[in-house]
């Protein structure tokens, strides 16, 4: 087959959908077939990520261009180059005459539309409005995302693929928990539906009973959490550190480091940092926010909300209680502190790039009508 991949998420750094794109076309260019790829570009510095691929770059020079990019250029490059079927991978999709497999990770902006900007508010409900109902098939990265689609577009279940992500194992590697400081760590953009609010309660519901400290790691989003703010507020401004963008190379030993790791959002399509803290063997804490159970399963301690976060707009104290007392009792216990960290390797072992890709490989034989 020839494919062709809308891949401007290679110009990126430091998000999943990079991560999701990257991973997804190092390991399709593995399974050792005799597909062609062509990478669609809006960027000539991502040409050379793939080698081994054609690319096709269509220059786009500002964000505001996008839907023009999409809509029109995309469409008059991909008939130059007769591909059996084209995947986005970004939730947006012009209107082809060629098979067409889109990636639709969440519907986040729908569900919090005042984490966008104006821009974004007006863009992405047409955006996941196009992708869900042009694509021929629909991707998606839990089953979370897959119901929210089914519910919101008429698409039929058996057109929709769930695709779990993994992590790179070669890259985040596990260590023990012995010789790790005293710190409860979490690594992610910085914006309100993240709900690091709610960890810095709960932390000074209980920051008298423990000597540990709170790393915060992450860019800042468009709009901040006042997650700074809340620290003072609190009293505990001396005990939370705020770092800003750690590149990936770095991660693992901010992984590594912390005994706790701790990812209260309101809602996910997946989540990325806590398979990568387990993959790092930190024992993780998180909410049921939209896929992460998905993402713990079994392995991590998973705290129900009890008010309507989609909302995420107000404090759930039950919530922030139970998840005080869940770290408490995870970092003075040590056997179960080690039995997460086992059980985290275990989890991520089940997940695999290879799987995805040969599922991916399915869809588009399917979609291009070859299966």
């Amino acid at each position: 087959m020839h494919i062709a991949v809308e891949a401007r998420a290679l110009s990126n750094t430091g998000s999943g959908t990079r991560t999701y794109t990257y991973e997804l076309l190092r390991a399709l260019l593995r399974l050792g077939t005799d597909d062609r790829y062509t990478l669609l570009l809006d960027q000539p510095r991502a040409r050379g990520v793939f080698p081994n691929t054609a690319a096709l770059v269509i220059p786009r020079s500002f964000e505001f261009l996008l839907p023009w990019w999409l809509q029109q250029q995309v469409p008059n490059g991909i008939k130059n180059i007769s591909p059996d079927a084209v995947h986005f991978t970004k939730a947006d999709a012009p209107r082809l005459t060629v098979p067409t497999v889109v990636t639709i990770f969440d519907v986040i902006p729908l569900l919090f539309p005042e984490s966008q900007t104006l821009a974004r508010r007006l863009y992405w409900p047409g955006a996941l409005r196009r992708a869900a109902t042009r694509g021929t098939h629909i991707l998606t990265i839990s089953e979370a995302t897959k119901r929210d689609v089914i519910e919101r577009y008429d698409r039929k279940p058996e057109e929709i693929t769930v695709t779990k992500p993994a992590v790179d194992l070669a890259h985040f590697q596990p260590a023990g928990l012995s010789g790790r400081e005293r710190t409860i760590l979490f690594v992610g953009t910085r914006d309100r539906r993240k709900n690091i609010g709610a960890l810095l309660r709960a932390f000074a519901r209980i920051a008298g009973e423990i000597p540990h400290r709170v790393t915060i790691a992450g860019k800042a989003a468009l709009k901040r959490d006042g997650a700074e703010a809340e620290a003072r507020r609190l009293s505990i401004a001396d005990r939370v550190t705020f770092l800003e963008f750690v590149p990936y190379d770095n991660l693992p030993a901010l992984y590594r480091s912390a005994e706790l790791f701790v990812w209260p959002s309101v809602y996910e399509g997946w989540g990325f940092p806590p398979q990568e803290a387990m993959a790092c063997g930190t024992p993780v804490i998180v909410s049921d926010g939209g896929a992460l159970p998905e993402v713990v399963g079994e392995a991590g301690s998973i705290i129900p909300f009890t008010k309507d976060n989609l909302a995420g707009r107000t404090h759930d104290a039950d919530f922030e209680q139970r998840l005080a007392q869940e770290m408490l009792a995870v970092l003075g216990d040590e056997k179960r502190r080690q039995a997460m960290h086992d059980a985290g390797l275990q989890r991520v072992r089940r997940f695999s790039w290879e799987d995805v890709a040969i599922v991916t490989r399915e869809v588009y034989e399917r979609a291009a009508g070859k299966l």
